[in-house]
């Protein structure tokens, strides 16, 4: 089974930094990168996103059958 990971020599080319700020990430939020300071704006902005695309899907609106 082959690994999704990024060779250590790539990762170590380009840190990677925060969504919110753009400082040097120290954590990944489900996969986000994200500095100590704003892993929790990172996981709200993650729902948000989520809602948002289910929401145009339809898929808030219940049947009414």
């Amino acid at each position: 089974m082959k690994s999704k990971e990024q060779p250590a020599e790539k990762a170590a080319e380009q840190p990677l930094v925060c969504l919110i700020c753009g400082k040097v990430a120290t954590r990944l939020v489900d996969g986000d990168p994200s500095c100590e300071e704003h892993a929790e704006l990172v996981y709200e902005d993650q729902i948000e996103t989520y809602t948002q695309r289910h929401q145009a899907d339809g898929e808030w609106l219940e049947s009414k059958v």
